[in-house]
């Protein structure tokens, strides 16, 4: 029956009642006008307070029916919110294509209800879009049109209000809900850090949501209870009133009343998350099916139970310090994790949203605790912390962490004054494994270096992989003595590991720095400094061995001087207090062409002259020459581009490239990059690699030699000769020059080893094609040595001194 028809059946028995009253008072005596006019307006005011009690009345009932309404829509906003994060979490764990579609599906539900509010709070009422709304929430068709009529007609009510305003502080998390769904496709490509961030903020969004639908749900339940209240009231004044009809209205309403709490309980009872309510002794009052489901009690035995029986020990404190705060009033709900007993004593992990309230008069007071099972997220999150502190291939920890335990053993040596020990190791020619057999070989050798590391470490030892081939070991409680022992142990057993591949048997070793972590250690970065220092002297010393050094050393100090540079090189780049020389390479054939080669160099706080000597190993020591290396290039591009080399009667711009700027996985796109971006012709360009450089990066040398070939670009091998295989290496490379080491050069004519070391590379190097270009030539009997071998090319200072790039330019343009 609808809502008017039960009001005119009502009115039409309230109508009837009055005239059989009426008819039998006219029988006993006479009533006069006024008294029946005093009676018709009397019987009008009860018969209108009838219609206002009725309508009342069934206005709270249709109210309560909507709060349900509103109950059974915060359940299916809550399943949708907690199965789209946790899809969200599988899909970055597994990256099953299924669990992102299942986030999607869900996030559907939150979604529809916020575009279903934002459609009611318009002026103008939208009906179908506001329904459509509603029902992509997961909402039933027969409740909808309650909670529009609700919304509408209640926004700003008591109770309804603080819900609707909880329900809009929702709606930036939705809406970052979504956006994260959206960046998870790309999450497979993306670093273990990034992973980590997008699963802190899948915690963050679950965290903000809890506290709006906590508050939604309870400010929600309130409005329920007091409209309860403040019918029944309403029921006895109008009973006393009316008699009769306030009977048949109560007997209506008791019955819409039970009809209410019946779906108001059925709603409690559904939920997907479990409620407790607790009395002040934390006794279990009342218990919904989803926690008894959660815990595997019934509801008998729980409720027998007080609800710190069910908390975990070490979980104990939690309850209580966040129970106080809501007994103090110092906020009004308060949300924590903590873990619960089951029945069978396991253990599960919960969020618990708690709030506190007066269960009919202040001295008795009640606990709502909402309770959700996340267990699957916290064993999810605990899974991305791992992978996000340990090193993928070996299960090591990885730097993150490692830097996390230095500290720790730093406060250990200072509280109790023990002494460990830092090690880094840093296995040698690894890159040459890595670039020969490929990166699965050199994946399998840093899987078994870390198995034989690790089976002669002691439990209290870390072993930590810090990136590429270097590893970083505490030794705990341990002596310097002792830890040069332990080192020793490790270089000797890799040294006699007999890795092979592809049945190839490799000699691997390893260079170990290691020093003490002591009371007087300054601090961690310090001490991976002095470690790592100690490492590259063991290198630099013929790798394959172990260096003490403590952060007092003399030799440590003049490295951590060294290092120094790294601060003023990156000013250098940032504030270009750089500048290029330039050298000119002169033909001695009867074709005169003529070369320059660019010479970074470097200005002082008082633009002094630094000389390269000074920076450049350092530079390269630290991998910083990369970025001059890039430096020199794009200031040459932008050079060329403003000067063609033709229009100074120069042929071809020498470019340094150090052998350190190979290891840049992107060093040979920004070459590429910065030539097609100052569109200058790339066969003005020569680029000088070392012959070390060349071979200790044989696969990306020549890489990119080929893609720099095909734009026109030619090749120098600089410093030729100084290697140990300098001839059998030469066919590998599409060179057309060769630089001979300014070793043999310089000299060559007072020395005969020189002058045939210079005569035989020149005569290989035409028989190959090359053109010959002879470095260091400081006198004149050095070049005539070289004009009577055919040398094509010699560069001095007999010849030319460098001088700036541009001076030599404007020099050239007015000669």
């Amino acid at each position: 029956m609808s809502l008017a028809f039960k009001i005119n059946l009502l009115l039409t028995c309230v109508n009837a009642q009055l005239r059989i009253t009426m008819l039998n008072e006219s029988g006993v005596k006479d009533i006069n006008s006024t008294n029946r006019n005093r009676f018709k307006l009397t019987a009008s005011l009860l018969v209108l307070l009838g219609a206002v009690a009725i309508g009342f009345t069934l206005s709270i009932i249709q109210i309560q029916s909507g709060t349900a309404a509103y109950l059974a829509a915060l359940s299916n906003w809550s399943h949708g919110v907690s199965e789209s994060v946790r899809q969200s979490e599988i899909y970055l764990r597994s990256g099953d294509p299924r669990a992102l579609k299942l986030a999607r599906d869900k996030y559907q539900l939150p979604l529809g209800h916020m575009l279903g509010r934002l459609i009611l709070e318009r002026d103008v009422l939208d009906y179908d879009s506001a329904y459509r709304g509603f029902l992509q929430g997961g909402n039933h068709p027969d409740d909808i049109s309650r909670m529009i009529w609700l919304f509408r007609f209640f926004q700003n009510a008591p109770y309804f209000k603080d819900a609707v305003k909880a329900w809009q502080s929702s709606d930036p998390w939705i809406v970052r809900l979504g956006n994260t769904l959206d960046k998870l496709p790309h999450t497979r490509q993306k670093s273990l850090i990034e992973v980590e961030v997008l699963q802190s903020e899948l915690d963050e969004i679950t965290q903000k949501l809890a506290q709006p639908q906590t508050e939604f749900q309870v400010k929600m339940s309130l409005a329920s209870r007091v409209l309860a209240i403040l019918l029944s009231i309403v029921s006895v004044i109008f009973f006393l009133l009316l008699g009769g009809i306030a009977t048949l209205l109560l007997k209506k309403l008791t019955s819409t009343i039970r009809i209410s709490e019946y779906k108001f309980r059925s709603t409690f009872e559904n939920a997907a998350v479990g409620i407790a309510q607790l009395d002040a002794d934390g006794r279990i009052k009342d218990a919904n099916s989803a926690l008894c489901d959660i815990l595997n009690y019934n509801f008998t035995v729980l409720s027998q139970l007080r609800y710190n029986q069910l908390i975990h020990p070490e979980d104990s404190n939690i309850f209580i310090e966040e129970r106080a705060i809501l007994d103090k009033g110092l906020s009004e709900r308060v949300s924590f994790k903590q873990r619960l007993h089951r029945i069978d004593s396991s253990v599960i992990w919960v969020q618990t949203t708690m709030s506190r309230f007066e269960w009919g008069n202040p001295s008795e007071i009640r606990y709502i605790c909402i309770i959700e099972d996340v267990s699957e997220q916290q064993r999810l999150s605990k899974e991305l912390s791992y992978q996000a502190r340990h090193d993928n291939l070996t299960g090591l920890i990885n730097r993150r962490a490692f830097d996390g335990y230095l500290s720790e053993s730093l406060l250990k040596a200072r509280s109790e004054n023990f002494v460990h020990c830092l090690c880094f190791i840093d296995l040698d020619q690894f890159k040459v494994i890595n670039d020969t057999l490929g990166h699965f070989a050199g994946d399998q050798l840093l899987l078994q270096v870390t198995q034989l590391f690790s089976r002669q470490l002691r439990k209290s030892d870390l072993l930590a992989r810090l990136g590429g081939d270097e590893f970083g070991l505490i030794l705990d409680c341990c002596e310097p003595e002792q830890a040069i022992k332990t080192a020793e142990n490790l270089r000797n057993s890799l040294s006699e590991f007999p890795f092979s591949w592809d049945g190839r048997a490799f000699n691997i070793g390893c260079s170990i720095g290691i020093t003490p972590i002591m009371a007087t250690s300054t601090d961690e970065a310090s001490l991976l400094q002095a470690a790592d220092s100690a490492c590259h002297m063991a290198k630099e010393q013929g790798r394959n061995r172990v260096i003490l050094t403590y952060q007092g050393d003399k030799e440590l100090a003049a490295r951590r001087i060294q290092m120094e540079w790294i601060e003023r090189i990156r000013r250098a780049i940032e504030t270009d207090s750089l500048y290029l020389d330039a050298q000119k390479l002169v033909s001695l054939t009867s074709v005169q062409h003529t070369h320059i080669e660019v010479l970074v160099r470097m200005l002082g706080e008082n633009n002094e002259i630094i000389p390269p000597g000074a920076f450049i190993p350092a530079a390269e020591r630290f991998n910083l020459v990369h970025l001059l290396d890039r430096w020199v290039i794009e200031k040459v591009c932008s050079h060329l581009q403003r000067y063609p080399l033709e229009l100074n009667g120069f042929d071809v711009c020498h470019i340094n490239i150090s052998g350190k700027s190979f290891d840049q996985e992107d060093f040979t796109d920004f070459t590429l990059k910065t030539i097609a971006h100052y569109n200058i012709p790339a066969n003005k360009l020569c680029f000088e690699i070392t012959e070390t450089a060349a071979v200790s990066n044989l696969n990306v040398v020549r890489n990119f030699m080929e893609k720099l070939r095909e734009l026109g670009s030619s090749f120098a091998l600089d410093d030729f000769g100084a290697g140990l295989s300098s001839f059998a290496y030469l066919k590998q490379f599409p060179v057309q020059y060769l630089k001979i080491d300014g070793v043999f050069v310089k000299n060559m004519a007072n020395d005969k080893t020189d002058k045939a070391m210079v005569r035989a590379i020149s005569d290989i190097g035409k028989t190959l094609g090359k053109v010959i270009v002879a470095e260091f030539v400081e006198d004149e009997p050095a070049l005539k040595c070289l004009q009577e071998m055919g040398v094509e090319f010699a560069q001095g200072y007999h010849l030319h001194k460098p001088e700036r790039l541009d001076g030599l330019v404007n020099k050239s343009r007015v000669g």
